[in-house]
């Protein structure tokens, strides 16, 4: 799979959060390209530990947000942030047990991120964004 490219698709128009997508992007590629080049494990570990606390900083803050303006879609989408830092804790349990990081499993990774940025985070991002008080339908 290529590697994706921010661009303004996976924008939710909240700056903080937007940035924070880009950095999960990029620390995927970092992960993505220790692998391409044969890393050893322990840095591949390193990596992925970093990330998984990168996540889990990420979805705090999604949450939070998401709680402060009431959005009714959070328990599914909080649903998504769990399976997503289970999936990352089983890897990262797994290369302990001297297991390799597939390209199968990058490949999971990144289209996972983007279709969730592009997906139940674009519905938050619009409820939040949404003028309070207004109707969503005319």
């Amino acid at each position: 799979m290529a590697f994706p490219e921010w661009d303004e698709s996976m924008a939710l128009g909240l700056p903080v959060v937007d940035a924070q997508h880009r950095e999960l992007i990029d620390w995927i590629k970092v992960l993505n390209d220790a692998v391409q080049k044969g890393e050893g494990a322990r840095i591949i570990d390193d990596v992925l530990q970093k990330l998984i606390g990168y996540v889990q900083h990420h979805f705090s803050d999604e949450e939070h947000l998401m709680l402060s303006h009431n959005f009714s879609g959070f328990s599914s989408h909080r649903q998504e942030h769990d399976f997503f830092v289970t999936r990352l804790m089983n890897m990262h349990t797994n290369i302990e047990n001297g297991e390799e990081l597939s390209a199968k499993t990058l490949d999971f990774l990144i289209e996972w991120l983007i279709h969730h940025i592009k997906g139940t985070d674009q519905d938050y991002g619009r409820f939040i964004r949404m003028p309070r008080g207004v109707p969503n339908s005319i």
